[in-house]
């Protein structure tokens, strides 16, 4: 009496990679890939700061200098005399600050200073101000020298002096009654106020922050790829039945306590739970599923080869629970090592015939592994004889559109599909180039455990 194949359930050991794919699943898919790209935006955040700091350095530094006038009435002794002249005084400012940038008080300064500028030049390098409800006038003057930047509102304060004492009402001895006092002459500026570096900095850092935040929305708005359960949706291909790792089809021999045979163990789990037409009951019989890869940017070679790793990986899971499997696969060939029976055997894929009575009666689960293309023509026959196909998708390679079209081809030709898993693009490791530049299947001639045994259908 032979003894099935079984393979030790271990307890799940989680890696730190294990934990950043479980981490980036539960985020929102903005914050996945805000997770993904984090070094991006770094680097855009510091790229942005230095042709800030950098540009600030080519700006020639401008200088400024204020001076401060203070304005009186002088007539009236009383306090009611007082008041009133205070309130003239008030409502005089905005008056005496369009003075300020007249030509007739900056046109003498040109002069006294020999300036080679005109009225409205000079006009646009002055700034004058007055604080609501006081009778202050401030005079700020810019300029790239810094003791220029000071003579300038000096002069413009001792020329709107002589300007206001011209123009203002006088009394009845002819004596003006507008009194004009310098409390605070420009002093030479020590610093510059243009180029703010630091601003400048700041708001260059936070542009280039933002900027990579909207290019990663973009991406995330043009890419078409499934990317996860909201892509899968997208593509009607619910419900997502398991996210597979990149693996080879020896996991369970090589590391059976790796997260990657854990994957399988879970989507055998979740595909016993997936209804299918029952039979009669005097007519007992296997579970009946294909797998079938969506085609994509990988190859005819590349597609066989990911459904033949799952469907290996996915009938040795199916074991430990005590599931007969049989795999049938067009790679199945007279190589494969023969070993005593076992829990799952191998078989060659039956051209155009029913799947035969005595394998579905001998096993609990037939798993068939599509050649080519889940769209290809000997797939839609194979899916026909199926209780449901399982779409296999690389979600870094699969757009959604592909997963749509690959369903409506199936579900025409009258296939059940059973749902969608993801997968990784194999890392490479199960396929070798021969001397004339194809790859080389080795699937499961190579990769499957010595213990399945291999049947002609």
């Amino acid at each position: 009496m032979s003894l099935p194949f079984r393979l030790p359930r271990p307890a799940l050991r989680m890696s730190a990679d294990d934990n950043s794919l479980a981490r980036e699943t539960r985020l929102h898919p903005y914050l996945a890939l805000l997770t993904r790209y984090w070094a991006v935006v770094l680097a855009a955040t510091v790229l942005g700061a230095l042709v800030g700091y950098g540009l600030s350095q080519l700006v020639t530094p401008t200088y400024s200098a204020r001076s401060t006038l203070y304005f009186s009435i002088g007539f009236g002794t009383s306090g009611s005399d007082l008041n009133q002249g205070a309130t003239y005084a008030q409502g005089q400012m905005l008056s005496f600050a369009e003075l300020a940038e007249s030509e007739r008080v900056l046109k003498p300064v040109i002069t006294e200073l020999g300036l080679d500028q005109t009225v409205a030049e000079l006009a646009s390098q002055v700034e004058v101000t007055t604080p609501a409800n006081t009778v202050v006038l401030k005079i700020a003057a810019s300029s790239t020298d810094a003791a220029l930047s000071a003579s300038i509102a000096n002069q413009i304060a001792q020329s709107l002096t002589g300007v206001v004492q011209e123009v203002a009402p006088r009394d009845a001895d002819g004596k003006a009654t507008v009194a004009v006092r310098t409390v605070q002459s420009a002093d030479t500026p020590t610093s510059s106020v243009a180029p703010n570096t630091r601003v400048n900095v700041v708001a260059a850092a936070l542009i280039g922050l933002v900027l990579s935040l909207l290019a990663i929305i973009a991406i995330r708005l043009l890419d078409t790829r499934l990317r996860g359960a909201n892509g899968v949706a997208a593509g009607g291909g619910l419900p997502l039945l398991a996210r597979l790792r990149a693996s080879s089809a020896t996991v369970f021999a090589a590391d059976p306590e790796s997260a990657a045979a854990e994957d399988y163990r879970r989507l055998a789990a979740t595909i016993d739970a997936v209804e299918v037409e029952p039979s009669p009951a005097s007519k007992k019989r296997a579970r009946v599923f294909v797998l079938a890869t969506v085609s994509s940017t990988l190859d005819a070679v590349d597609q066989s080869l990911t459904a033949d790793v799952v469907g290996a990986n996915l009938a040795l899971a199916a074991t430990e629970v005590g599931h007969r499997v049989a795999l049938l696969s067009d790679t199945a060939d007279a190589n494969l090592a023969a070993g005593e029976e076992a829990a799952v055997t191998v078989h060659g894929i039956p051209s155009t015939r029913p799947l035969p009575a005595a394998l579905l009666t001998a096993h609990d689960l037939v798993l068939i592994t599509a050649p080519g293309a889940a769209d290809g023509s000997r797939a839609l026959r194979l899916s026909q004889r199926a209780d449901g196909v399982i779409l296999l998708a690389d979600e870094s390679h699969v757009h959604i559109g592909e997963l749509r079209a690959a369903i409506d081809l199936l579900q025409t030709a009258g296939a059940r599909i059973a749902g969608t898993v993801l997968t990784e693009q194999s890392t490479g490791e199960n396929q070798a180039v021969s001397s004339h530049g194809r790859p080389v299947r080795w699937g499961l001639r190579r990769s499957l455990p010595a213990v399945l045994e291999h049947n002609e259908a």
